[in-house]
């Protein structure tokens, strides 16, 4: 009898324990269809909204899910709103068969209302902006000038820009108005000059190259890079890119005044190898002016680096040949040859952003092609910093050579004013 009790008593623990795992797993399932198919879309904010003219709408957006997934990201959103201009407006949000509207009432007067001094802004690049004033008052007459914010605007750069004038009441509500402002291209601004540094070969101290006394004046060793670069870093130097330098030398930019660019000559195999650990340790972006026929594709490939750019330096024409100058080649050959190693080396460098003339020779007819080719900068070897007016097809360079020390690098990159005329 006692046994039949006891095995009752197992089977009912049993039969509790398979019904309470039952009920658990219906409540689990139950749990997963609700989320996996939950499906709405909920507006956060009031349906129905007003705000002054040109003020600022804040638009609260909507919560949306499509069985149990958060697409809220995907709500498409469509509006006429113009908080310019009086009037109803709606705003839609769709997502799949869900759609949701929210109504916008602009009013016909400005709340707080704000008034701009004058009219749009035209000045020079490199003159001081005068702001022509404004002035902000809540609807009570509580004058609120004090609290309007003028967003920041660049004024280092030509161009046309927007300047926006935002004040906001005690009770949150924002009015908003916009400044045209246009600055025009300068290049009598009293710039302190850019330097484009012009080096050629890196090598080791501990490892000179037989060569080093013969072409001594193109040489500078990987230890006197390395301490004049970190110099530029501890002296807060801009590398600027060749679209700013073109930018620069147009008129159209103002770069900080301590600024410099630092280019290498020929890409030889020795000075790529030295360069890259120097310019990845300090972070400074230089130019290697590649002559492509060279196994150019090869050091293209070898030497990557985020640091190094590689830009022409002509693929076959960088030879003698010429009357101008040094007798460089490029200069005088015909059209369609200086045309033709363009392609070839713009092909291999990857980049047709700068040139440098083989030995510093230019000519018209070379200066029109590399202008058709599309490239933005084109360096010579004549001495001296790069100013605003100057052609950016033929920038001076300053000469890097060996033993110069380390104070007379520092003299030829410090920010000075161009000589008269």
């Amino acid at each position: 009898m006692q046994q039949i009790l006891n095995d009752r008593k197992k089977t009912g623990l049993v039969f509790g324990i398979l019904v309470m795992g039952i009920l658990v797993l219906g409540f689990l399932l139950l749990t997963i269809w609700y989320y996996t198919s939950e499906t709405y879309m909920v507006m956060a904010g009031k349906e129905k909204m007003t705000i002054g003219l040109n003020g600022v709408f804040k638009d609260s957006g909507v919560e949306a899910r499509l069985s149990g997934r958060d697409v809220t990201g995907k709500v498409r959103v469509e509006s006429d709103l113009d908080t310019g201009r009086p009037g109803e407006y709606t705003i839609t949000y769709s997502e799949g068969n869900f759609h949701s509207s929210r109504t916008v009432t602009v009013l016909d007067h400005m709340s707080p209302e704000l008034v701009l001094e004058g009219g749009d802004v035209t000045m020079l690049l490199g003159e001081k902006y005068q702001e022509p004033g404004y002035r902000a008052k809540a609807e009570d007459g509580t004058d609120l000038t004090d609290r309007v914010k003028v967003s920041r605007v660049r004024f280092d750069r030509a161009g046309r820009k927007t300047i926006r004038y935002t004040v906001t009441d005690d009770e949150g509500r924002s009015t908003q108005l916009s400044r045209r402002l246009t600055i025009r291209p300068n290049t009598q601004w009293g710039s302190p000059g850019l330097p484009i540094c012009m080096f050629h070969y890196v090598y080791d101290e501990n490892d000179p190259p037989a060569d080093l006394h013969r072409r001594y004046g193109n040489y500078i060793s990987a230890q006197a890079l390395t301490e004049e670069m970190s110099w530029l870093n501890d002296e807060g130097y801009y590398y600027p890119t060749w679209k700013e330098v073109r930018e620069y030398a147009e008129g159209k930019l103002i770069l900080p005044e301590k600024s410099v660019v630092l280019t290498f000559d020929d890409g030889e195999k020795a000075t790529l190898k030295q360069l890259i650990p120097i310019v990845e340790k300090c972070r400074i972006p230089v130019t290697s002016f590649l002559i492509t026929s060279k196994k150019g594709e090869k050091k293209v490939k070898e030497y990557v680096s985020p640091d190094l750019i590689f830009q022409s330096h002509t693929h076959e024409l960088h030879r003698a040949g010429g009357v101008p100058g040094h007798k460089g080649a490029f200069a005088v050959v015909t059209e369609e040859e200086r045309r033709a190693d363009l392609e070839k080396s713009i092909q291999v460098c990857g980049s047709r952003d700068a040139f440098a003339y083989p030995y510093g020779d230019y000519s018209e007819s070379a200066e029109a092609d590399l202008k058709e080719e599309g490239f933005l900068c084109a360096v010579t070897t004549m001495p001296g910093k790069v100013f605003p007016g100057d052609n950016p097809l033929r920038l001076n360079r300053q000469r890097m050579f060996l033993g110069q020390g380390l104070i007379m690098f520092q003299s030829k990159v410090a920010p000075t004013q161009k000589p008269e005329q």
